[in-house]
């Protein structure tokens, strides 16, 4: 689908001596020298060198140094020793280096030359003399072999035949078996040309040789040694000349096959595979061809006798196709010399072609792909594509239709060749043309213009040919481009080669030029403003772009690429203008800025920027500043706001419809294929649904296979106020149905199609009742539709939707009031289709219990009809449950259904005969407060549940719960046991009232004593002083339970003074020894862990690093010494814990205290923990046995236990920093996040330090409180 488009031209005048007539050409490239330089030999042997400008760089004359009467066979650059080869026709070969002042003789063939050619290496040269031999020698002149060229030996690659493939065992057709034997003849031509031609394989590796033989042109094929490897099979009217593809897949030769004239191609074997004619008269020969240096382009140079002019015809092939793209039509003066295609490396030299005239000009054109479309951005333009082949310009409409090359919608025939195809702006009123009209200028001077007069079947009329005046030389003018209505502009290069741009107004019929400005540089594209039509920007050769305004003004741009780019677009976003460009090595640009290496192509759609890449991968940003943004920094963070793809390797974009999904991509073969991108359909359908669109959006939600939930969640305010148009749209109940059953409770524009809504990312949404406010929303509006009897199929799908049993029973509802109508009138649907349909989404066995639990027989057996079910089931089944009172059979129907709530309230309806029944049944599924739900307290029948429901809950240890249920059955003894079980000693008081003192004291003081087990010593306390008399015990109590302030308390009140000195005194002694050791203890203990853990790290930190390799871990989380180094390089560090057994060996193995052991600084720093924070909480405990010393006359034993804990708290405290180090957290936490960094589905427990508790991993966290007595200190 691609043209191909000039990029470039220059002209030069060669300054050469009249006498001096040009015979060979080369073109090189020096060392430093990019742009390259012409090379020449004239008749006379005057060989020259001109530079960029035409002008003469250096001349060296041979007639000197050569024989007489001799004539230039090949000139050739050798870029490796930068000298030129020069090889006569009488045999010498000299190479001229140093800008022509040194010439060196490099060898004589004696019998003379006629032909010569270097590999594309340049490291062999090949000869032909006069004799017909062919000499193969090395770079530095040395034979390597010779042969002859005229043996009629085949080649060492002879073919071997086994006699299958016989002509006489062929099918012949309609000739018969008599054509087998017929003898086609090949005879020889007196007038062939008998020119000898060279040619090699890109590679190197093989070289052709054509030459005359007994009249026939034949060529044969030679390797790299020199040895001859196949002979080209006798073929008639074969012609000189002869060109390898550089790919090296076919030779290409011309052939005159009775009124035929054809490029043939011949595979290296020698034998023909395929070709294409020539499109010229008969008076027309083709006296070279040459192949681009990437094989894509052949280029034909042709002679017309009767006229006596020069052409050049440019081939490219396309899904095996070989399409005419460019016809150079040269004046009768203008005579060419040679052909050249430049060899350079650059990427943007493969399509650069030299031409020398005889006159001494020199052109040179340079060629790129390009795809000519409509550039429209609205609905009215089809995406015209035209491809040019010759005459014809193949048009084809993508909106309508997809046609493969070569074939295409709309043939259209010019009666000269096109060279080029130009499209109209977009429509901008009423006045424009339509975006789908183009122009054609072709090689007689004239502009085409037509117009579509139907758009399928595609159909154009030619309205317009405007005569263009005539050129010097091909191309003069070029780059035309159609800015609006009334302007086309060009750019123009005279035979100076200054440049020019050019405005022609078309709107009278005639083309007439306006304006004429010059410019600095080429121009090479031309791109439309977005928002002005009478502007335009240019991109000049140097990669400089300016804004062209009609009437010549012309202004540069702050932005300017690195190289010219030949594909090149403007873009307006948020109203700011963007130059997008991507260069022939496949960077693209945005503005001045690289963005993106490896792409091949892209196209602005009209709401999004599409690329490929030669990863194979089709990216789509929408044309926000977000989107571009996002497309910025791809490379190094990959975006959901970039929409990404895989496609097919090799596929360039061709186009993408406007306003529309489909995006077409053409295959390296040639071949198309057409895709709708997900972020294109999703515009689309939005637009669609702004506009309440509905049924055009469901539709290509439908095609598209795009979750239907973007209906609703697209804009669910606007869907639920046009729920009415919505349903007016979606006439189809199946299309209806569909929806409502792809519904979920999910909001897809921030799942699944977030990237096409970033807008919406912040929004919050309850998405958790979406299908029941839908289906109940579309339920309650088709109810209310005059056409609802139509709509069950839709109503039934909203039942079944909101997935509870209520709901099928709805739907069975509708089913059964559908039966009734039945009877009386026809209906749309019936209740058999209904029941069919309901089936379809609802398992039927999930139905048959739905039906059954609405006790309705009639419709079980609806149902039962419909399924799998065998009668003698279900009907004996049903028989029984009739034969029951009507209370029983819905129990037993639910006890079937195992609705067993249900189930008990139907029993607890049959009265008290079923009374034992349902005690069993409750008991059995532990229904017991469904049950007492349906009783009064005074039921026995309630009384003896709750007997059972307080055992279960006995059994359960919920004792509390229990006493409760006793409570209000009336078993208060159970109920006492109950309260006494949970400790719920207030409960217990209130049920004692009525009891008698000694038996209320009895149970207290058993209260007290579990309370005292608890540790709930003041509540103990408190209900021994309300409920018991016996004092002395009381006070031994709050003794024992070490509440020492109430004992005094109650020493004093209850006048018990002899308690003090005997009992309490004594106590608070015993407490006060047991804390001094406990203090003491701790503290010796804190400052043995303390040193060993400075020991253990410093012989870590002095230990030789060892190289550790962390499998499946992030290395730069760990430091290099330390519990992380130990653990990694453990043998268990990927072991998993699976069992609880093998987590407590691990456990214990962490928190060993062993010295040496692997993990002993992690323990110590636990312990270390675990004793500072126990220490500090024996303040308060402290502070209350002080009180209780100084009130006791003890300050003295008060004062050291307080001075002691103060001064072991105070070393603790300043003993943080050196255990909890900065080094130890960072290290700690990155270990912990390390150890959660492995594959999903393992479970591995950290190791050493990354194993230690968030709390640990820092220094306890201390409260001030106030703790000790001032007046001790």
């Amino acid at each position: 689908m691609k043209n191909l488009e000039l990029w470039h031209v220059n002209v030069r005048n060669l300054v050469t001596n009249s006498e001096d007539q040009l015979a060979t050409f080369c073109y090189g490239h020096g060392e430093g020298n990019f742009t390259g330089e012409l090379y020449s030999c004239s008749h006379n042997l005057i060989v020259s060198n001109f530079d960029e400008d035409g002008a003469v760089k250096w001349t060296k004359d041979l007639n000197e140094l050569a024989s007489p009467e001799n004539s230039p066979v090949n000139v050739t650059y050798l870029s490796l020793s930068n000298a030129l080869c020069v090889g006569l026709a009488n045999g010498e070969l000299y190479t001229i280096s140093e800008l022509g002042t040194s010439c060196e003789l490099a060898g004589v063939c004696q019998a003379g030359l006629l032909a010569m050619e270097w590999s594309p290496d340049q490291e062999l040269l090949v000869l032909v003399t006069k004799d017909m031999n062919t000499i193969l020698m090395s770079c530095t002149f040395d034979p390597i072999h010779e042969t002859t060229i005229l043996d009629h030996e085949f080649g060492e690659k002879q073919f071997i035949t086994v006699g299958w493939g016989k002509k006489e065992t062929q099918f012949h057709g309609s000739e018969g078996k008599q054509a087998a034997k017929l003898k086609t003849e090949i005879s020889g031509d007196v007038d062939a040309n008998n020119a000898v031609k060279i040619s090699w394989r890109g590679d190197g590796n093989l070289y052709a040789i054509g030459f005359l033989m007994d009249g026939i042109r034949r060529f044969k094929v030679f390797d790299r040694e020199g040895h001859l490897q196949y002979t080209s099979e006798k073929q008639p009217g074969l012609e000189a000349n002869l060109s390898w593809r550089p790919s090296g897949n076919v030779i290409a030769t011309t052939q005159k096959i009775n009124d035929n004239y054809v490029v043939a191609f011949f595979e290296k074997n020698g034998l023909k595979h395929g070709g294409f004619d020539i499109p010229v008269d008969a008076q027309t020969e083709v006296q070279d061809l040459a192949w681009s240096s990437d094989s894509e382009i052949i280029a034909l140079q042709c002679y017309n006798k009767g006229t006596s002019s020069h052409s050049l015809l440019l081939f490219t092939t396309g899904n095996y196709h070989w399409y005419l793209k460019q016809t150079l039509t040269f004046n009768s003066y203008q005579k060419i010399s040679k052909i050249i295609w430049d060899n350079d490396f650059e990427v943007a030299n493969n399509k650069k072609l030299h031409l020398v005239l005889s006159n001494g000009q020199h052109y040179t054109y340079s060629w790129i792909w390009n795809i000519n479309h409509s550039r429209g951005k609205c609905s009215n333009d089809d995406a015209v594509v035209v491809v040019i082949d010759g005459k014809k310009a193949l048009a084809t409409g993508f909106r309508q239709t997809v046609v493969p090359p070569p074939m295409a919608s709309l043939e259209i025939e010019s009666n000269s060749s096109v060279n080029s195809v130009h499209f109209a702006p977009d429509k901008k009123d009423d006045n424009d043309h339509d975006p789908n009209t183009f122009f054609v200028c072709t090689t007689d001077n004239k502009l085409q213009f037509y117009r579509q007069t139907e758009k399928f079947p595609l159909k154009y009329e030619l309205f317009k040919t405007l005569t263009l005046e005539k050129y010097n030389f091909p191309f003069q003018y070029y780059n035309w481009f159609w800015l609006n209505t009334d302007t086309i502009i060009c750019s123009e290069v005279d035979n100076n080669n200054s440049y020019f741009i050019s405005e022609y107004n078309i709107k009278s019929g005639e083309i007439t030029k306006i304006n004429t400005e010059s410019l600095p540089e080429p121009v090479v594209r031309i791109e439309p403003h977005p928002n002005e039509s009478s502007a335009a920007y240019l991109q000049l050769i140097n990669g400089d772009i300016m804004l062209y305004t009609l009437g010549g003004s012309m202004e540069p741009q702050d932005v300017s690429f690195s190289v010219a780019c030949p594909t090149f677009n403007v873009i307006n976003v948020s109203d700011e203008i963007h130059f997008l460009s991507l260069t022939h090595k496949g960077t693209l640009y945005l503005d001045d800025e690289k963005i993106l290496n490896n792409v091949s192509s892209f196209f602005v759609h009209t709401h999004f920027l599409l690329l490929t890449t030669l990863q194979h991968v089709l990216l789509c940003v929408e044309l926000t500043p977000s989107g571009l943004n996002a497309l910025k920094v791809y490379q190094k963070n990959e975006s959901s706001d970039v929409y990404k793809r895989k496609i097919e390797r090799g596929a360039k974009l061709v186009i993408a419809v406007p306003n529309e999904t489909r995006t077409v991509f053409q295959m390296p073969r040639g071949n198309l294929e057409g895709i709708q991108p997900r972020p294109l359909s999703l515009k689309i359908i939005g637009e669609y649904l702004d506009n309440c669109k509905y049924y055009e959006a469901f539709d290509l939600m439908r095609k598209q296979r795009i979750n239907l939930n973007l209906m609703y969640d697209h804009d669910p305010e606007k869907f639920e106020k046009s729920i009415d148009i919505f349903l007016e749209a979606i006439q189809n109940n199946t299309w209806l149905s569909l929806f409502l059953s792809d519904l979920e409770n999910a909001d897809v524009t921030k799942s699944m199609y977030s990237s096409s809504y970033v807008d919406k990312k912040g929004e919050k949404r309850d998405s958790s009742s979406k299908i029941q406010r839908i289906c109940e929303t579309i339920r309650t509006h088709l109810m209310k539709r005059p056409d609802k009897d139509t709509k069950i199929l839709p109503i039934i799908t909203t039942y079944v939707k909101m997935n509870n049993v209520e709901a099928l029973e709805s739907a069975l509802t509708v089913i059964k009031d559908l039966k009734t109508k039945e009877t009386s009138s026809k209906l749309p649907v019936s209740s058999d289709e209904a029941l069919k349909y309901l089936l379809y989404m609802v398992d039927v066995n999930q139905l048959f219990d739905v039906a059954l639990g609405m006790y309705d027989f009639d419709l079980v057996l609806l149902v039962a009809n419909k399924s799998q079910k065998d009668p003698k089931e279900y009907v004996p089944m049903l028989n029984e449950f009739n034969g029951m009172e009507e209370n029983y059979k819905r129990f037993s129907i639910n006890k079937l259904l195992k609705r067993f709530t249900r189930a008990v309230e139907c029993l607890a309806k049959c009265g008290q005969d079923k009374n034992d029944e349902l005690k069993t049944f409750v008991k059995y599924h532990s229904l017991y407060r469904e049950a007492l739900r349906l009783f009064t307290n005074g039921d026995a029948i309630y009384n003896e549940i709750a007997e059972d429901f307080g055992l279960h809950l006995r059994l359960q240890k919920q004792y509390t719960e229990a006493g409760i249920i006793y409570e209000r059955a009336n078993n208060i003894e159970k109920a006492i046991e109950c309260y006494k079980d949970a400790l719920e000693w207030e409960l217990v008081v209130k049920l004692l009232c009525t009891r008698s003192k000694d038996e209320q004291s009895i149970v207290c003081w058993e209260l007290a004593n579990g309370l005292k087990d608890e540790k709930r010593h003041g509540e103990g306390l408190t209900l021994l002083e309300q409920f018991c008399n016996d004092k002395a015990e009381i006070v031994k109590y709050a003794i024992e339970s070490r509440q020492f302030k109430s004992a005094l308390r109650l020493c004093s009140m209850y006048k018990l003074s002899e308690l003090k000195d005997d009992q309490l005194l004594p106590a608070v002694m015993e407490e006060y020894t047991n804390l001094q050791e406990l203090i003491e203890r701790n503290w010796g203990t804190f400052t043995k862990h303390r040193d060993r853990l400075f020991i253990v790290r410093e012989t870590k930190r002095n230990a030789p690093e060892i190289d550790i390799s962390y499998a499946n871990k992030d290395s730069d989380l760990y430091s290099d010494a330390g519990s992380t180094v130990a653990s990694s390089n453990s043998r268990s560090s990927g072991r998993t814990f699976r069992s609880s057994k093998n987590r407590r060996k691990h456990e214990r193995k962490v928190a060993s205290l062993k010295e040496g052991s692997q993990y002993e600084d992690v323990a110590l720093v636990m312990a270390l923990h675990n004793l500072i924070t126990s220490t500090f909480e024996l303040r308060l405990q402290a502070r209350e046995l002080n009180t209780a010393l100084s009130c006791l006359n003890k300050d003295h034993e008060a004062f050291l236990l307080q001075k002691c804990l103060e001064k072991l708290l105070k070393e603790m405290k300043d003993s943080f920093k050196d255990i909890w180090t900065n080094e130890l957290v960072i290290e700690a936490t990155n270990a912990a996040i390390a150890a959660l960094n492995v594959p999903e589905g393992c479970s591995v427990l950290p190791q050493g330090i990354g194993s230690l508790e968030p709390h640990m991993r820092i220094a306890p966290i201390i409260q001030d409180i106030s703790w000790k007595l001032d007046g001790l200190n």
